[in-house]
């Protein structure tokens, strides 16, 4: 690569997933965007060959095409993958590799509230995987625990806490949770660069504001006009029901489709939502998820410290302790196995949900033709 691209700036955004990374991903390809045309997500084959300590030379030429590429079109340059995130040796390679060639390097991250992620992962990847409702299963029958007594949802935070959070890793078996101690990591391998580190965390209820024009901030730029900005989630929710509905197939080893599989399933059936009788509230998987958020408050309280964040954000809204959230665990346990009614007609309404909007889409089709 020529030495004249050492006046550019390259900006790394690691992610990690559900963390708003599609959203940014769109918007920095969005024509019209400061970073259209000098921006990229990297291929997922070319990360994968950049996780080895030595880097093969085929990879390294690569990267260093595409790099010089972007660099032809703007003093600015953006590569993303939110894989970084969780591959911190492949981050390390790919500053080692470019930042010969440039001014300076930024890496922009973000976060969340550690239960808004497991819940968030389990609906979009976890509830189709075989091998993690396996897991799951077994953590819970390990403590006497009937899985099908809870919902997939539930049965995967009730593992969280029965493994210390060891069963709510990611898909890829890495453990991305403890913020503090990943962008630590991440900032200690790239210190010999002399790189930045940049942390945020995405919105959240209770702390609404642009994802964009933060990110846009981070990268050192002003925003684009918000109205040019499409600041709707990239990745829709899939219906709950139909999530359920999948995770017991799964459980009781149906076929189904599997995780990063048959998108377009979930994306034409998670619309159909019908109005119906309101839940009983039920304050157990608040519980769960309380939990989880005390028993990281202390690293988060450290993060949000060390990259200058608002602690409020990831303060618990309750503290629970291990004691108390193993109490409600057993308790409800109890209460379901004395009256498995309330499993039924859970699993009852899911099923008839489904088979009415079933039902409903049929009725659209024949009035079509």
């Amino acid at each position: 690569m020529p030495r004249t691209v050492l006046a550019k700036s390259l900006i790394l955004h690691v992610g990690p997933a559900k963390c708003g990374s599609s959203s940014i991903q769109r918007e920095i390809a969005r024509e019209g965007s400061p970073f259209h045309g000098h921006s990229v997500m990297l291929p997922l084959a070319l990360l994968q060959q950049l996780i080895e300590e030595t880097v093969v030379p085929d990879a390294a030429a690569r990267l260093l095409d595409i790099a010089s590429g972007l660099f032809a079109c703007g003093d600015q340059v953006v590569i993303s993958h939110e894989a970084m995130f969780q591959r911190p040796v492949a981050l390390r390679n790919i500053v080692a590799l470019l930042r010969p060639v440039v001014e300076d390097v930024t890496v922009v991250g973000y976060s969340r509230r550690q239960s808004g992620f497991i819940q968030s992962a389990y609906s979009q990847w976890l509830f189709r995987s075989p091998e993690r409702t396996s897991e799951v299963g077994a953590a819970l029958r390990a403590a006497g625990l009937e899985p099908l007594h809870f919902t997939g949802l539930e049965a995967c935070f009730i593992a969280a806490v029965k493994t210390d959070m060891r069963s709510a890793r990611q898909l890829s078996n890495d453990f991305i949770l403890d913020w503090h101690a990943v962008y630590g990591e991440i900032a200690r391998m790239l210190a010999p660069f002399g790189v930045k580190v940049s942390a945020g965390f995405i919105p959240r209820e209770g702390y609404r504001f642009s994802l964009l024009a933060d990110f846009y901030k981070r990268c050192g730029l002003s925003s684009p006009a918000l109205a040019d900005m499409d600041e709707t989630p990239a990745n829709a929710q899939f219906d709950p029901d139909l999530v359920e509905a999948v995770h017991l197939a799964v459980e009781l080893g149906l076929p189904a489709p599997g995780p990063h599989q048959h998108a377009a399933f979930f994306d034409g059936n998670s619309g159909f939502r019908l109005p119906a009788e309101q839940p009983e509230q039920d304050d157990f998987l608040d519980v769960l998820k309380d939990f989880v958020d005390t028993r990281f408050q202390a690293s988060n309280r450290a993060f949000c410290l060390e990259y200058g964040l608002a602690e409020e954000y990831f303060r618990p809204r309750r503290i629970v302790t291990r004691d108390a959230v193993e109490e409600a665990i057993a308790r409800e346990a109890q209460r379901r196995r004395a009256d498995p009614d309330i499993v039924l007609r859970r699993q009852a309404a899911v099923a008839a949900r489904l088979a009415s909007a079933m039902y409903g889409r049929y009725l659209e089709r024949e009035a079509k033709e």
